[in-house]
């Protein structure tokens, strides 16, 4: 065979190979990645920044109980449903009003796992206790990557 006829044939299948291809615009979009996606708690879409995908079972009181070196103190717990297990929490204290009887923010943190972990929908307690600022507080907010998680306003003290 002569060099021209296999210079023919060789050019003959790159135009059947390119005939065969699908043009990059005409390929279909592929969908957002799942950490793209926003993750839905109760009726409204919380950020990516909050893995929480749901959450229930809040309570706050306000521990006045007396003893030595004992200081009023006030908690917090609930329960947050997480996408993985082996989420850790950790809480950042936001903006208090100055109002007679103020209202606490908090933000819940979630950190991920860094090793294995279970791949299922785990439910995990979290807990916060912090100092009092005043004699008592009108509400106590969680917020999650931005979002209300709950809004508490039966905050009882325990003495």
């Amino acid at each position: 065979m002569t060099s021209l006829r296999i210079l023919a044939l060789a050019a003959a299948a790159c135009a059947a190979l390119a005939a065969c291809q699908t043009p990059a615009a005409e390929t279909p979009a592929l969908a957002p990645p799942a950490s793209e996606v926003p993750v839905v708690v109760g009726e409204t879409p919380v950020a990516d920044a909050c893995a929480v995908r749901d959450s229930r079972d809040w309570e706050a009181w306000v521990n006045r109980m007396p003893g030595p070196d004992a200081t009023p103190s006030v908690h917090v717990t609930g329960k947050v449903d997480v996408p993985t297990g082996g989420y850790t929490f950790e809480w950042e204290v936001g903006p208090m009003d100055r109002s007679m009887t103020p209202a606490l923010k908090l933000e819940l943190i979630p950190v991920k796992p860094d090793g294995m972990a279970t791949m299922a929908i785990t439910t995990e307690d979290v807990h916060y206790m912090g100092p009092v600022a005043g004699s008592a507080y009108r509400s106590i907010t969680i917020t999650c990557g931005g979002e209300t998680l709950v809004e508490i306003t039966d905050i009882p003290d325990a003495v």
